[in-house]
């Protein structure tokens, strides 16, 4: 392949994919005849771009590199060196603890009014139930109000006045709400 052959778009492959300037793809094509593999090489022998961290033997005294990496590169060509590794294994970690203490630590209870019987069901759980029988859950939790039972969240990140008094006042309502409704019941009964 002659240089004449080397079109526009082989040196926007080239100089895109080793991040050089227009000029250093073109010669680097020029020098190899177009090829783009020898045109990477060129390039690294040039010092133009990085060594691929590859070791090479050549039975030529000049040609000899042992440059290995030290670590192993990730999947999007980057190294990850030892630091880089303990600090996502730690955030790996504090999202991991995090989310335990969201949906297992913190919990829905509810609890009967008169005979004072509870029952509590981990967050996570109660999602889970949501997700799964969105049409039976919320129905469940109304029931739940006429037949005297009343809701709290608690646990280390719900366990607050101020949630609890939305809680109370979701119960509140709730009340107020079935009260009415069995007015209304028993009048037309």
């Amino acid at each position: 392949m002659g240089n004449s052959e080397i079109t526009l778009e082989q040196v926007g492959k080239l100089k895109d994919f080793a991040d050089v300037s227009f000029a250093d793809a073109k010669a680097a094509l020029e020098a190899s005849g177009g090829d783009l593999l020898e045109a990477l090489v060129w390039l690294e022998q040039a010092g133009k771009i990085p060594a691929s961290g590859v070791s090479t033997y050549s039975t030529r005294d000049d040609q000899t590199t042992g440059s290995t990496p030290e670590t192993v590169p990730a999947g999007d060509g980057a190294a990850a060196g030892p630091d880089q590794q303990e600090k996502f294994k730690s955030d790996a970690r504090r999202v991991g603890q995090l989310v335990k203490r969201w949906l297992i630590d913190n919990r829905l209870e509810a609890y009967h009014r008169r005979t004072g019987r509870e029952f509590q069901v981990p967050l996570g759980v109660a999602l889970v139930l949501l997700l799964m029988a969105f049409w039976l859950v919320p129905v469940l939790l109304i029931l739940g109000f006429f037949l005297g039972w009343r809701y709290r969240l608690a646990g280390p990140d719900l366990d607050r006045e101020d949630v609890n008094q939305v809680m109370e006042n979701i119960n509140d309502t709730a009340d107020d709400v079935v009260t009415s409704v069995k007015k209304n019941f028993n009048k037309d009964v």
